[in-house]
């Protein structure tokens, strides 16, 4: 081949190869990262593994101190106020205490344990969208019964268990279906500009295979007010527009969700907003956009989500990531995979639903020495006197204190025989029974089967 036409191939092959590889670069928008970043950098830099493990010890040597991201808050701009879980608990005028599990699961303790003490404090309106009747069956039955309100939302569904609110309209698109239920949640509760019958402060809005850890949720909301506009779940970015997806739940504080409500009051309005089905959540996340409203960040302190679209098998076992959740999310999270504050799930089939929630609210691992529950169960009589009693009453004996161990042992096999006697007595009663009873039929002249016994 000429010189001339191998560098034409050449020049041909890299542009081809240069542009190919622009369009696929596209994919993977470059995203700023979030203020928060900057704030927990010291946790979330680029540091090596075995740093970041010190340096978490370091900082919180149980584990159990999290925070997240959506706790701070922007005071100027150049000052952001971190507000705390434990921040939050001493402004309720409440002091939280260790308890011993073994002590209050033998009843031996009247506390008030933290997470019923959240779910007075921090209200959880829970939304199932409904596909599958059996499916929202098992969250009625399971994780729902933990909200402070649950609704079930359908289309052509119906079941005399299961209250699922249709509505009288046809429905054009999921974001109707989303919109319309909006409008439903905040009339059903009462609520105006000023007042409310029921106390609507967060409502999270899930799929039917999903499985929320409400007494998780609140934890993550209570540092929060509802009365600012709040919009949390697991953000990714899609057409240039950032918002939370379905599969993962998500949720809105009760000023964001007026702020929806009144922008969309009628059905013309939510019917106008939206016309494509399974993309409600793009739509929800574009409409809040234009309030100012954005998905917030709700990775934990080590970069680990709270909010799940898959289930925890290929959260923690999957070896290829390539969709969009992952590689289009706004907040990517880090090596680890799941926080310990984790809030939902996708658990797949009911099967699984009913086992994690098991796993989670029943199964008790026995890890350490207990102490009521390895203590004999109390007697009025001390065993040292059960003999005596025994003797008393079956062999009419008061004076105990010439009796030994040995005379003891006479006494009662005078009454009682050994276990080997009494075992073969008793069989040879039972054939003799037997016996009779066939004798008996043989009289009667019923064809019968023998017994022999030797």
């Amino acid at each position: 081949m000429p010189i001339k036409e191998k560098l034409v191939f050449l020049i041909g092959f890299g542009i081809g190869f240069s542009f190919a590889l622009f369009l696929y670069l596209m994919q993977y928008p470059i995203i700023e990262s979030p203020i928060c970043d900057e704030n927990f950098l010291i946790l979330w830099g680029n540091q090596n593994q075995n740093a970041r493990k010190n340096l978490e010890k370091q900082l919180d040597p149980s584990g159990e101190n999290i925070k997240f991201g959506n706790w701070l808050k922007e005071v100027s701009e150049t000052k952001l106020e971190d507000n705390s879980y434990e921040k939050w608990l001493n402004n309720q005028n409440v002091r939280s205490s260790a308890v011993d599990l073994d002590s209050y699961a033998y009843g031996s303790e009247d506390k008030l344990l933290e997470s019923e003490y959240l779910r007075e404090k921090v209200k959880i309106t829970c939304v199932v969208f409904v596909d599958k009747l059996k499916l929202a069956k098992a969250a009625a039955e399971t994780w729902g019964s933990r909200c402070n309100k649950l609704y079930f939302f359908g289309q052509h569904l119906e079941d005399s268990s299961l209250p699922v609110i249709k509505f009288n309209i046809k429905l054009t698109s999921s974001w109707q279906l989303l919109c319309e239920s909006m409008n439903y949640i905040w009339k059903d509760s009462g609520l105006n500009e000023t007042e409310s019958k029921d106390r609507l402060e967060w409502t999270i809005f899930v799929k039917d295979d999903t499985i929320v850890l409400p007494e998780n949720l609140r934890y993550i909301l209570a540092p929060l007010n509802h009365e600012e506009d709040h919009y949390l779940g697991h953000a990714i970015t899609l057409w240039g527009q950032a918002y939370n997806v379905a599969e993962a739940g998500y949720v809105l504080s009760k000023s964001a969700l007026r702020r929806v409500v009144k922008m969309f009051d009628n059905a013309d309005k939510c019917a106008s907003g939206g016309k494509y089905w399974k993309k409600e959540d793009f739509y929800l996340g574009k409409h809040l956009s234009s309030m100012g409203i954005y998905p917030s960040d709700t990775r934990d302190s080590y970069r680990r989500g709270t909010f799940h679209g898959y289930s925890l098998q290929t959260l923690f076992w999957g070896v290829a990531r390539p969709g969009q959740y992952w590689t289009k999310a706004l907040y990517p999270p880090g090596p680890d995979c799941c926080s310990t504050r984790s809030a939902t799930f996708s658990a797949v089939d009911s099967g699984k639903m009913y086992t994690l929630n098991y796993i989670l609210y029943h199964l008790k691992v026995f890890t350490r020495p207990g102490n009521y529950g390895t203590k004999p169960a109390p007697t009025s009589v001390p065993d040292e006197e059960v003999w005596k009693i025994a003797l008393k009453e079956e062999f009419g004996i008061d004076n105990m204190t010439e009796i030994s161990s040995d005379r003891y042992y006479q006494i009662w096999r005078s009454k009682y025989s050994e276990p080997e006697t009494f075992i073969k007595k008793t069989y040879i009663q039972s054939a003799d029974f037997f016996n009779s009873l066939l004798t008996s039929q043989e009289s009667q002249k019923k064809p019968v089967r023998s017994l022999t016994v030797e």
